[in-house]
């Protein structure tokens, strides 16, 4: 018999978790939810440049001065997708949070 994997039901929007995904785990800003229908949606941040991300003015971890960057579209996860614990210390900055605000409205 398998173990059942318990989550924390009771995730909070505005707060960081962490999005696993094939390339590890990244910070994510949950914004919306729908927990019946098992709908997240996140904003994820990166300290790696690529293809459709964005800079952002400051790093979302204030004791860091790397760079971080910000995807362009937001992504719809499931919950197992999503880490257990909220992340502690990682805030935007007042002059990303436009960035933040258009990256949001685009789904």
């Amino acid at each position: 018999m398998s173990k059942k994997i318990t989550y924390n039901k009771h995730l909070e929007k505005g707060k960081f978790y962490i999005h696993s995904d094939d390339n590890g785990g990244q910070p994510a800003l949950l914004y919306k939810k729908y927990d019946k229908k098992n709908r997240y949606f996140v904003v994820v941040f990166t300290s790696s440049d690529g293809p459709k991300r964005k800079v952002l003015k400051h790093s979302i971890e204030p004791e860091k001065i790397e760079k971080s960057y910000v995807h362009n579209t937001p992504k719809v996860v499931k919950r197992k997708d999503l880490g257990r614990n909220e992340l502690k210390g990682l805030k935007i900055n007042k002059e990303d949070k436009k960035t933040i605000e258009i990256i949001k409205r685009k789904k």
